[in-house]
């Protein structure tokens, strides 16, 4: 799909008394990648399908007619009216309802903890709200209990909006929402974990998932249990009508003929070309969800999938700058400008990453990879007894650690040598959170699962205090500037987010950084004298501190999407964060930062 960079340049904040900072957005770009978990058919063939936390419409040959980007999150939810006029969407924070024609928002709300989504015949939507299915008038907003009590654990209805699955904490039913009427129930033997359903085309049976069994409710008959069925997920996996008497499991992109009547297996497993969910259409297509969307013949399940598209991510995984290059991608680094992928030595089994002082250090499965002046190369293969699935360099990008729950290797970049390995008996621990090489490479700080962070020498073995954790807390993540300030996250007592920081041979903060959300990311510019910290915040997520100080000195960021991905350009002008501005498509958002 065509990929295009969105250059703004509103100027999102400015500065302190003591320091002048500008932060301006230089480049939002948008990359492939997006996940999509939800799909619904529209009239004409078209689908309406999330991406990330994109809604879009596509046509019938999977390409994007039009897309809004105003729900922060992933989406949790989509449906379409029975007439296709109206589209509508969730995420755990916002709801909202569209005109598919003109694209109007019709009307929007904050959604219960139990939400679904799913329209009456005539065009009013149906949520489920802290154990009751609502009818809520889009025209004026009015909501009127239909069904639950209060009693409901789920509810899925059908694509015309006349009948419902709906989940209680013993037991399951097949309803007709206009009259009320239970047309066919089971007992469930166990409390459900999630609820999910398919209608037959006739409108007699449904498919139900409750994460622990999977059954076929009849109208006027017992219930079937489905062979195999006890293990699939209620959103993650498939159980769809393909007719009247055919049903089609997909799990883990394995799949399997039920019949309709007994609930046994038809003939033997296949492969499914799909690393998603299947959804289907009334007219038989069957559309693969996932990591891109294609679609399946019902007629030859097992062959290829066609007409695949990988959707707009919203966010960015990987990336940051190699001198005055930026580089992002959803696994992969991707340049910004030239949209040519890096060669960084594989990334099918990539777990981590750190990019410091154009040094790129790769984690890909037990291997280890550094790029640096165009040169790539494979500096170790680790053993697979440490788990080891994080790598953190330092400043300069000499030096880095990889960890694993069970150990810790100390790389030198320059010389390509493994310098010493050391496990959690060796330390003394019960298992290994993170670990960062101190800026000369002598000595490792660590988080331990329990206690406080410490120095580990690497010539001695001697472990001394680095930083003091106030009463029940537990550290997260560990940060050094160029200068020695060691910035640690950390969540208090209370489960408050906190980053300390602390100078060179200190064990106290002084300075503590308190925020409302979770961190994210915590970076320092590469002269040490700024420290950045990507949050969860809805208005404000990016926050820049001066280090000496400890001040706040700007907040800015809606994005699309949470993530990890924060990083300073060499020169310390820009600043990348890896999603898109709220409101509009992207993956990746690089701010120019003025002093």
């Amino acid at each position: 799909m065509k990929i295009s960079a969105l250059l703004l340049t509103a100027a999102l904040s400015l500065s302190t008394a003591a320091s002048a900072l500008t932060v301006s957005t230089a480049r939002v770009v948008t990359l492939p990648g997006a996940d999509t978990a939800y799909a619904a058919p529209l009239p004409g063939g078209r689908w309406a399908v999330n991406a990330d936390n994109g809604v879009l419409i596509l046509d019938g040959n999977l390409k994007t007619q039009i897309g809004w980007y105003t729900l922060r999150g992933p989406v949790a939810g989509l449906s379409v009216s029975p007439d296709g006029a109206r589209l509508a969407a969730m995420t755990g924070e916002r709801w909202t309802v569209w005109d598919v024609a003109s694209g109007r928002e019709l009307r929007s709300g904050e959604p219960a903890y139990d939400a679904t989504l799913a329209f009456d015949p005539q065009g009013n939507l149906l949520m489920l709200d802290d154990g009751t299915l609502r009818s809520i008038n889009l025209a004026n907003g009015r909501a009127t209990d239909l069904i639950g009590d209060g009693e409901l654990y789920g509810a899925v209805v059908s694509p015309d909006g006349t009948r419902a699955v709906l989940s209680f904490e013993d037991r399951v039913e097949l309803v007709d929402l206009d009259s009320g009427d239970v047309l066919a129930e089971a007992n469930l033997a166990e409390e459900p974990g999630g609820l999910g359903a398919h209608f037959s085309p006739d409108g007699q049976a449904a498919a139900v998932r409750t994460g622990s069994e999977a059954l076929i409710l009849r109208a006027g008959q017992e219930p079937v249990d489905v062979k195999g069925g006890e293990d699939l997920d209620p959103t993650d996996d498939s159980l769809l009508f393909l007719n009247d008497r055919e049903l089609l499991l997909v799990s883990y992109g394995e799949g399997q003929r039920i019949d309709a009547q007994t609930g046994q297996p038809r003939g033997e497993a296949f492969e499914v070309d799909s690393d998603g969910p299947v959804v289907s259409g009334p007219d038989g297509r069957l559309l693969a969800l996932g990591s891109s969307v294609a679609f399946l013949n019902a007629a030859e399940l097992d062959a290829p999938a066609t007409g695949r598209v990988t959707l707009a991510s919203s966010n960015a995984l990987t990336g940051g700058f190699i001198g005055k290059s930026a580089y992002a991608g959803v696994n992969r680094f991707t340049n910004l400008s030239t949209l040519q992928d890096l060669n960084v030595g594989g990334t099918n089994r990539l777990y981590d990453f750190d990019l410091q002082s154009d040094m790129l250090w790769t984690l890909n499965g037990e291997t280890v990879s550094t790029l640096r002046g165009g040169k790539l190369n494979r500096l170790t293969t680790l053993d697979s007894d440490a788990e080891y699935d994080l790598i953190q360099s330092t400043p300069d990008g000499t030096y880095a650690v990889a960890t694993g729950y069970y150990g810790l290797a100390l790389m030198n970049g320059q010389t390509g040598k493994v310098l010493k390995k050391v496990t959690e008996e060796q330390l003394k621990v019960e298992d290994i959170h993170a670990a960062l090489p101190t800026n000369d490479g002598k000595a490792i700080l660590v988080i331990p699962h329990e206690g406080n962070v410490f120095r580990y020498d690497v010539a001695t073995g001697k472990q001394t205090p680095a930083f003091k954790l106030p009463t029940d807390a537990e550290a997260t993540a560990l940060q050094l500037s160029r200068g020695g300030t060691l910035a640690v996250t950390y969540d208090d007592a209370d489960y408050e987010a906190r980053v300390a920081l602390v100078k060179p041979g200190a064990t106290t903060a002084f300075k503590t950084l308190a925020f409302d959300n979770r961190v994210r990311a915590v970076r320092f510019s590469p002269d040490g004298k700024l420290l950045a910290v990507l949050t969860s915040d809805p208005q404000n997520a990016l926050q820049i501190f001066d280090t000496a100080s400890g001040n706040r000195l700007i907040r800015t960021g809606t994005f699309n999407m949470g993530t990890s991905l924060l990083a300073w350009a060499p020169a310390g002008n820009q600043l990348m964060v890896g999603a898109g501005l709220l409101g509009k498509a992207g993956s990746v958002t690089v701010f120019d930062v003025k002093r």
